[in-house]
This record gives structure tokens, C-alpha cells and sequence, in this order.
């Protein structure tokens, strides 16, 4: 178990925390239900996956790299509620306390540092986990890197993936590519769907091959491809593929979780009025327990 790392999307846990329980309020009347929901999940991981390497990436406020080359990008998104923004700065210092690292860096997604982080740990002889619910991530997927959707318990691997899409996670960049994201509103190729796509990319391999035969394709889709232009292929790639090699001044071996500061998480969980989460850190087992779910990941 020495060198497992596991890579937690905080930025999505942010949101399925937000708005997977009701609302919540500590005895002042501050918001804490993202705070709870965001909680009670990390120790569930911490208790699951028991990894010796842990670290929490969030997402920074600033425009990003993809901003720069296309203005509409998350266009469509909507602000982050009040009432969610007013509860970050105490879900980080918790994650700090439970001897946790946080990353972020301005100019980049979460899921780019990430990205980063797992051909890091990887090149340096590591197995690595990501927690996230985002498709996007599985372009990372290989022998040694893998995925744990927290939405439906299940890690995904290079099968899980060529099940569900009909395309291997090296052909995943270019799925995206033809049918576009619009939660992120990157554009896709007209008339081309999940079907299609994975149609597209078992006959031909990839999307240069597949311009290189669009005289052969039919009909609308023939038509939707020769209105396509290579740059405008090259636009979408660059939005949708994950950069993987971006300066992160931070060694894998700091991402060592350190030991909870149990007296300070007690006092946080009191004002908040957390009682049962209280009890959940105070249990022996929050550093030691590895299940059988765990055993059987990596």
C-alpha cells in the first residue's frame, strides 16, 4: 500500500455535497449543509480507500488556459450559489486538519492538475485513483490510473469504459472532440452523437482517419464533416484534451497525508453542530481501516 495515491475532484464534490442534502444551518445560523455533505464523504473515502497519498484539487475562480483560446467556454455555467461560496473557506480548513493537502493553481482546472499529478505518480511508480464523477477524466484512464465515480460507487477502467462509450480511453480525446460537452458548451460535429461517434472511431480509429475518409461517410453526416475544418478540429481537441504537464512545484512524496489534528476538528465540528461527525473521527479505525472494497481497487 506504500505507494497508492488517491486524487479527489473537490470541485465536483463541492456541488453533489451542495445539492445532495437539504439545507442545513449550525446553532448561528451559518450555512453547513455543503460543509456536512462534503465532509461525511472525504472520511468515507479516507475509510475506503485507505491510501497512503491523498490530496483534495479544486478548481480557482480566475479565467483559465481554455478561456484564452475560446471566449464562450462555460459560457452556459451558472455563478456558484452564495450560500456554497460562504461555506468553502471552512470545508478547506477541514480538509487541512484531517492532514489533507489541498491544490490548486491559477490558470487551471482541477482536472488538469490532476492530470498532472496522475503521469507524475505514475512515471514514479505509483497506482493511482481519481475520485470524480466528470467523463472527461476518463482520457487518463490506463493500466495503472483509474477512476472511482462517487456518484454510483464503481471504479472505472479501460473495460468499464469500452462498455459504456464503445471507445478506449486513447480514443477518448477524440470521442469528445466529435460529440462536443454542453456543460463546458464546446461545440461538437453536427449530427454526430454518442452512437455516432463510437461508430465513427471503431470503423476509422481516430478523427484524423476519419477526415482523411469523409468521402466515404453519407448522406448529412458527409456533409457535416466537409463543413469541418481541421482548425476547427484542432480548437475543440485542445478544449477537450487535459494537460497533462503543467509546472505544479510539489512532489509526490509531500501529498503524504499527516496525522488529524483531532482536538481542533472537534472543536470545528461543535460550532457547527456536527455531533455525528464528531463521533466519526473519534473512531480508532479513521487512519487504519481498510475493507475489503479497498483491497480488491489497486
Amino acid at each position: 500500500m506504500d505507494k497508492k495515491l488517491l486524487l479527489v475532484d473537490g470541485s465536483s464534490y463541492l456541488y453533489r455535497a451542495y445539492y445532495a442534502l437539504p439545507p442545513l444551518s449550525a446553532p448561528d445560523g451559518t450555512p453547513t449543509g455543503a460543509i456536512y455533505g462534503f465532509v461525511r464523504m472525504l472520511l468515507k473515502l479516507i475509510s475506503t480507500f485507505n491510501t497512503p497519498y491523498i490530496a483534495v484539487v479544486f478548481d480557482r475562480p480566475e479565467k483559465t488556459v481554455r478561456h484564452e483560446i475560446y471566449k464562450e467556454y462555460k459560457a452556459t455555467r451558472k455563478e456558484t450559489p452564495n450560500d456554497l461560496q460562504v461555506q468553502i473557506p471552512k470545508i478547506k480548513e477541514i480538509i487541512k486538519l484531517l492532514g489533507i493537502k489541498i491544490l490548486e493553481i491559477p490558470g487551471y482546472e482541477a482536472d488538469d492538475i490532476i492530470a498532472t499529478l496522475s503521469k507524475k505518480a505514475e512515471n514514479l511508480g505509483f497506482e493511482v485513483i481519481i475520485v470524480t464523477p466528470d467523463k472527461d477524466m476518463n482520457q487518463l484512464i490506463d493500466q495503472h490510473i483509474k477512476i472511482f465515480n462517487p456518484m454510483k460507487e464503481e471504479i472505472v477502467d479501460t473495460q468499464k469504459v469500452i462498455e459504456k462509450y464503445g471507445v478506449s480511453p486513447q480514443q477518448f480525446i477524440d470521442y469528445l472532440v466529435l460529440v462536443g460537452d454542453s456543460i463546458d458548451n464546446i461545440p461538437g460535429i453536427k449530427g454526430v452523437g454518442p452512437k455516432t461517434a463510437a461508430s465513427l472511431l471503431q470503423e476509422f480509429g481516430s478523427i484524423d482517419r476519419i477526415l482523411e475518409n469523409k468521402d466515404k461517410l453519407k448522406g448529412k453526416l458527409k456533409e457535416s464533416f466537409a463543413a469541418v475544418s481541421k482548425e476547427d478540429i484542432q480548437l475543440v481537441r485542445s478544449l477537450v484534451k487535459l494537460h497533462q504537464d503543467i509546472d505544479i512545484p510539489v512532489e509526490i512524496e509531500s501529498l503524504k497525508k499527516d496525522k488529524p489534528d483531532l482536538i481542533k476538528l472537534k472543536e470545528i465540528f461543535e460550532k457547527l453542530g456536527f455531533k455525528s461527525l464528531i463521533k466519526e473521527i473519534e473512531k480508532p479505525n479513521l487512519e487504519k481501516k481498510q475493507t475489503i472494497v479497498q483491497k480488491s481497487l489497486f
